[in-house]
């Protein structure tokens, strides 16, 4: 009696190889739907299966394929014979697959949620969990990656006890994940949602292996969010195998920034605010239309961050910052990237340039560079929650998507739109940063930041330096005065750093606060002609 294999699969990569295997070598396949369809077209011999229709209902025909796959039986075991006699069939082979994913209902309606996510192919996870119950008789296949050694065991006529619990292990990773997709899908937008799930079980697929971790000496893998469209997936379509762990870190965070300023921005273009006085008003800010925003990124550390008007002056602001110590840098622009920014960019040392597209022009000019990875990008996976692995489990909190809810304005004179708009824009840089961050800006672009400081009053001390540097360095025969604006993600005090700040020309902060020597603080600021805004809202990030 000839072997029987059962084909039923979603992913159908290496199918068409291994099946035309099994088929020299006298096995009888048995398959259903476009499994089926595609087999046929290959010109390879199939058996209909009703019970793997997706549009079976007679509960018959799967109980007599379960029990069929609960009773097969190794050729050389006792009973394989009586079973022969009793079922005639002999299914050996289980070779099915399904793809976890991750829906997200449009219609608040439950109902309509509902039937927006038919769990049409559940059966196939009934038939791969009695399959396992069976797993030392059977060989499992639900990864195409696995066919190539199965075929190499198979033809030897050795398959070994450990692959076939290998498999089986696999078997139950997949459907473990097909699980948590459905039910995430469901609970996404369901009317008793809650903050936090009771098993945090999102199905994500490995992509990748990656070259190497954040040392040469770590392994690294990548693994995508399931949603429904692969066009949401930051890498759905990149080949990233030649990528380290810490290039895809950095092309992720640059894309977040961008995605963010717009987002936020966008959605808050005011704040509502409060006078020194104890007068309520509304602050506005100016609308991003036409900007070009541009983001450098060395280790999850922003090196060099600029708004203007058009990609190149953007790009120049953003690069001045510290050329000459820093390498190897990703590089991040909401605008596509044009021949005239190509022709400076592809001077530099990047590893990848992020960004909504590339004219034809700039294509040719960046090739000239070979380190230079493009990566085009238009959308961006939102994640729902932080986390941190611990010891014995993980922490995880809602992301950080409010810049502020609120400003009070403590000294006599409220900011100008241009420092109201650096503002917010310095705010968001300080957002993506490590803790505790300092931000200096001058006509929108970064001219100090102070990155993972012990303290806010060190992350001061740091970003004075960093920007006196900067102004030696870049712009030697201007006045003073050294920024603009500064920002910080939290509170600091009042000291003689901040003096030395506002001496170099800062007139105009923006902090959590409130300091414990807030009237000093206050009327040094009346005093000297600057603008002092509280937030109440932090920003601490690691």
């Amino acid at each position: 009696m000839n072997n029987i294999a059962i084909l039923h699969v979603e992913n159908t990569d290496n199918l068409i190889d291994f099946a035309t295997f099994l088929v020299n070598n006298g096995w009888t396949l048995v398959s259903a739907n476009k499994t089926e369809e595609l087999l046929k077209k290959q010109k390879l011999p199939v058996i209909h299966e009703p019970a793997l229709s997706e549009n079976n209902i007679q509960i018959t025909d799967s109980s007599t394929l379960i029990r069929q796959i609960l009773l097969s039986r190794l050729p050389d075991s006792d009973d394989y014979l009586r079973q022969n006699e009793s079922t005639h069939t002999n299914i050996q082979i289980i070779c099915m697959n399904i793809k976890p994913l991750l829906k997200v209902p449009t219609s608040s309606n439950i109902q309509k949620q509902q039937e927006a996510i038919p769990p049409a192919n559940y059966y196939i996870s009934t038939v791969l969990r009695n399959s396992f119950i069976n797993y030392r008789n059977l060989l499992i296949l639900t990864d195409p990656d696995d066919y190539k050694e199965a075929m190499i065991q198979l033809r030897t006529d050795n398959v070994r006890d450990d692959f076939r619990l290998y498999l089986a292990a696999k078997c139950l990773n997949l459907i473990s994940a097909y699980d948590s997709g459905i039910s995430d899908s469901l609970l996404y937008n369901s009317i008793e949602k809650k903050d936090f799930l009771n098993y945090l079980m999102f199905p994500y697929k490995k992509e990748n292996i990656i070259k190497s971790g954040i040392n040469e000496t770590q392994k690294a893998c990548i693994y995508r969010f399931p949603l429904d469209s692969d066009e949401a997936n930051l890498f759905s379509k990149l080949h990233l195998r030649d990528f380290d762990f810490n290039t895809i870190s950095d092309i992720s965070l640059g894309w977040e920034l961008i995605s963010s300023l717009y987002e936020t921005l966008r959605n808050q273009l005011s704040v509502k605010s409060t006078n020194s006085d104890g007068y309520d008003f509304t602050t506005q800010f100016t609308p991003l239309t036409g900007t070009v925003f541009t983001a450098a990124i060395k280790l999850r550390c922003i090196v060099g961050s600029s708004l203007s008007s058009n990609v190149l002056d953007s790009f120049k602001k953003t690069y001045t910052y510290d050329r000459e110590n820093i390498t190897n840098v990703t590089l991040a622009c909401s605008a596509v990237i044009d021949e005239a920014a190509a022709g400076e960019i592809v001077k530099c040392d990047f590893l990848a340039i992020v960004a909504p597209g590339f004219t034809d022009e700039a294509k040719v000019i960046l090739a000239e560079n070979k380190n230079i990875r493009l990566i085009p990008i238009e959308k961006i996976t939102r994640h729902h929650f932080d986390i941190q692995l611990i010891n014995g489990g993980l922490l995880a909190q809602s992301c950080d998507t409010t810049l502020f809810e609120h400003w009070y304005v403590k000294t006599r004179n409220r900011p100008s739109q241009n420092k109201t708009d650096q503002m917010a824009f310095g705010m968001l840089l300080a957002s993506k940063a490590r803790s505790h961050c300092a931000v200096l800006l001058n006509n929108n672009s970064i001219v100090g930041i102070a990155q993972g400081a012990s303290s806010p009053n060190m992350a001061l001390e740091l970003v004075l330096y960093e920007a006196k540097r900067h102004k030696t360095r870049n712009d030697p025969d201007s006045p003073d005065k050294v920024a603009d604006v500064l920002i910080c993600d939290t509170a600091f005090t009042f000291c003689e750093i901040v003096k030395d700040i506002i001496e170099n020309g800062v007139s105009a902060i923006i902090q959590t606060g409130p300091a414990n020597n807030d009237e000093e603080f206050i009327q040094y600021c009346n005093d000297n002609d600057v603008v002092l805004i509280y937030t109440g809202t932090t920003h601490i990030s690691f």
